[in-house]
């Protein structure tokens, strides 16, 4: 898990490293592990890389999340989450987009899920320290269930995303969104708090929560995380 983690965040660094000198960006990579030895012995590992890159009137918004975890060298948790939002500045508080995303998930009970949509947004608050914005739109949704085949639907993709600046060494960060269908609805939350140590080194707390309205039987609904990683920004 941690070599394709790495991966992947090398290719994402490279890619944002060709085009600095042209666009402006603004990156970060982040890093939280838990080991623990003795009569049980656990690794559990985390990472996530941002990546914000603004072209003319286009604002693109990548995310790569990955956690692996193992108790007594058994896997107990493997998760992958790609997603890009794509947004087209109609003005200064209004656009279009354009999103896709992809699960893997290897204790789900789903092989993989992957879903893109498009719609309107608009920024309901935007302010020098805190910004609200929401948006809607319709797309579609292929799910894989293991030794169940795939089925496909349309959905209705909603959302909203917070950023509040609460001091020149902290901010906070909240994120919704909700993929509505007519078979499956899935829904994602997530908040963190990041904290400057020195210079562009940062720890963050965050908390995600993602709740599937129907799952393969022996599978909850809901998976929760709570972390603390150590976060690089450039």
């Amino acid at each position: 898990m941690l070599n394709k983690t790495l991966l992947v965040a090398a290719v994402l660094a490279s890619t944002t490293a060709m085009a600095q000198d042209e666009k402006a960006y603004d990156a970060s990579v982040s890093l939280g592990y838990v080991g623990t030895t003795g009569n049980t012995e656990t690794t559990t590992f985390n990472a996530e890389f941002l990546l914000t890159y603004k072209m003319d009137r286009w604002t693109h918004n990548g995310k790569f999340q990955g956690l692996g975890s193992q108790e007594n060298s058994r896997t107990k948790a493997e998760r992958y989450y790609l997603e890009d939002k794509s947004d087209f500045s109609l003005d200064e508080d209004q656009y279009l987009f354009v999103k896709g995303n992809y699960t893997d998930d290897r204790f789900s009970g789903f092989e993989y899920q992957a879903a893109g949509a498009i719609g309107y947004g608009r920024y309901l608050v935007r302010r020098d320290n805190y910004s609200l914005q929401g948006f809607g739109g319709v797309g579609y949704r292929q799910n894989s269930i293991i030794n169940a085949g795939s089925e496909g639907e349309a959905i209705i993709s909603i959302g909203e995303n917070a950023a509040w600046k609460i001091s020149d060494s902290s901010a906070l960060v909240q994120s919704f969104t909700s993929e509505i269908g007519n078979d499956l609805t899935v829904s994602r939350f997530e908040i963190g708090l990041e904290s400057q140590i020195i210079d562009r080194i940062a720890t963050k707390i965050s908390f995600q929560a993602r709740n599937t309205s129907q799952v393969p039987a022996g599978n909850e609904k809901t998976d929760t995380q709570t972390s603390i990683s150590l976060v690089y920004s450039f």
